[in-house]
């Protein structure tokens, strides 16, 4: 499944080549974000959305259970759920660590949207500025599929 998710992420990358908003962080940034939402998609029972959207995807991932929107977080060095100040919020954000020695995700937890609008902000390097929450501080992954039941 992971060629799929690879081929899909190239068509994503050559439809936003020159946008302002991508920024390229790591490298196949959007096949490890792709993947991270493959694996939250099969972990809700939901595929998720690779169809073309030329101004992206207004900060969502999915929608679940209430109209709860889910933006998946994904990252080869997780160890904070981040997202850009001035950026939409989705109701949700779940943060996954992708592992390059077995091409893997693990899903390493989740927070409300307005906690992560009124966290702390931080320039990790890139000057961008995140509002952030350390990977510790998460609910557990198993409470968001609880809440979702």
């Amino acid at each position: 499944m992971n060629e799929f998710v690879r081929r899909e992420s190239e068509k994503r990358c050559d439809l936003h080549k020159g946008h302002e908003s991508q920024r390229v962080l790591s490298p196949d940034y959007n096949y490890v974000g792709m993947l991270g939402e493959w694996e939250f998609g099969k972990l809700v029972g939901l595929f998720p959305d690779f169809s073309e959207k030329p101004g992206g995807d207004n900060g969502a991932d999915f929608t679940i259970k209430l109209s709860f929107t889910v933006d998946v977080k994904t990252a080869r060095r997780a160890y904070n759920l981040i997202h850009e100040q001035g950026k939409p919020f989705a109701d949700i954000y779940v943060l996954a660590e992708y592992k390059d020695d077995d091409d893997s995700i693990m899903l390493i937890g989740w927070e409300w949207g307005y906690c992560l609008r009124n966290a702390p902000t931080k320039d990790f390097g890139y000057g961008v500025i995140n509002h952030y929450i350390s990977r510790e501080k998460l609910r557990d992954i198993n409470e968001l599929m609880e809440r979702m039941i």
